[in-house]
């Protein structure tokens, strides 16, 4: 791999750094959006503790996901860095957030949406009319709050292949 080459996959991973920061930014919108609801139209105390538990930490999460994300210039102007080692910064970076997401963006929503079908679900086992009617519905929640973890976890392992490339290609270097 040339070096020209590694500053442009260091380039093109930074801009999806960034892209990535912009989606994470919409994930809280929606858990405050929708915690703000549960709470407004909400009957039950500890169903309106929950949503604003939510609300608090996907607010939380965002300073705590972001943090020292946006600060980073491209990893192509870094003066003092080589190729490779600002195409590790990076690559450590996007690791890094894959990771933060999961707890900061994601667990606000896995925790808002407790909130709201626990409740369903207890209505419904008294009740097991509406309950067969939200099934399919609950179903495709269930299947996406799994999919979601799995797939970030599958990138961070490919992020993780990639620093160990680098660290073979530094080893070749050497």
């Amino acid at each position: 791999m040339t070096l020209e080459k590694i500053r442009q996959k260091a380039r093109e991973l930074h801009a999806k750094t960034r892209r990535e920061l912009l989606k994470n930014i919409t994930t809280p919108l929606i858990v405050i959006a929708f915690a703000s609801l549960g709470i407004i139209l909400g009957d039950n105390p500890l169903q309106r503790t929950a949503f604003a538990l939510a609300l608090i930490w996907s607010l939380t999460g965002q300073y705590f996901l972001n943090r020292g994300m946006w600060s980073a210039t491209l990893p192509g102007e870094a003066a003092s860095a080589t190729g490779l080692e600002s195409y590790r910064r990076e690559i450590e970076r996007r690791r890094d957030l894959f990771r933060r997401t999961l707890q900061w963006a994601f667990g606000p929503v896995i925790f808002a949406i407790a909130a709201l079908i626990l409740p369903i679900v207890a209505m419904g086992i008294r009740n097991q009319g509406p309950l067969r009617n939200m099934v399919p519905f609950l179903t495709l929640v269930v299947i996406w709050l799994a999919a979601v973890p799995v797939v970030r976890m599958r990138g961070q392992r490919e992020l993780q292949r990639e620093i160990e490339e680098l660290n073979e290609i530094e080893k070749a270097n050497r």
